[in-house]
């Protein structure tokens, strides 16, 4: 089962890219494109790793693996950008957009040198707390109503990985990974009917 809904997930992300690239121009549209093209990737590699495992060579096991760990960092990388071009000022959005790229390459050196989920999780939480943190300034200070929808996109995101980490599993053929998977695609949605929809500042 955790094959079927981590490739649902997958799908959901890349309609979702597919949608965020014809919203019309802005930009932040096409960080958030990429955003979502990535966790589409992620899903897809981390389905076909768990699903596949034990038929795979090691090296490919291997290559999907690291291909899921990276994908997760530009994800995280691009919904920083993003953020940053739809909610702050030039100024801001210039250092922002430095510290990710510094952060994404210590990311990648991270990845590559360990096979540890946990410098995802460590890095992705880093970069939507930052998402939500401008979102939620936005929807405060600006009265931006979009913005409470990527708010909680993020937060069903952070309950799906506490969900994953705490193992509640609903049933023995429906696991804490499934769960995580179908919570993920509603934080997903979320994050798109937000990201799509929120005004953009004037610089």
């Amino acid at each position: 089962m955790t094959l079927v809904t981590d490739y649902a997930l997958g799908a959901l992300c890349a309609f979702l890219a597919l949608r965020m690239g014809r919203d019309g121009p802005s930009a932040s549209r096409p960080h958030w494109a990429l955003a979502f093209s990535a966790c589409a990737a992620a899903a897809f590699l981390g389905g076909t790793y768990h699903g596949f495992l034990p038929w795979l060579d090691a090296p490919v096991a291997a290559s999907l693996w690291k291909g899921t760990l990276l994908s997760i960092g530009l994800a995280a990388y691009c919904a920083t950008v993003a953020t940053a071009r739809s909610r702050l000022s030039s100024r801001w959005d210039r250092a922002v957009r430095v510290v990710a790229g510094l952060k994404l390459c210590a990311y990648v050196a991270g990845a590559l040198s360990t096979d540890a989920f946990l410098i995802a999780i460590i890095d992705y939480s880093l970069a939507f707390g930052f998402v939500a943190a401008v979102y939620a300034a936005a929807w405060i200070r600006y009265g931006d109503m979009a913005a409470r929808w990527v708010v909680a996109g993020v937060l069903t995101s952070f309950l799906a990985a506490a969900v994953q980490a705490a193992r509640i599993a609903p049933h023995p053929q429906f696991n804490h990974n499934d769960l995580y998977h179908v919570i993920q695609m509603a934080g997903m949605w979320l994050l798109y009917k937000g990201a799509s929809q929120s005004v953009q500042p004037v610089r």
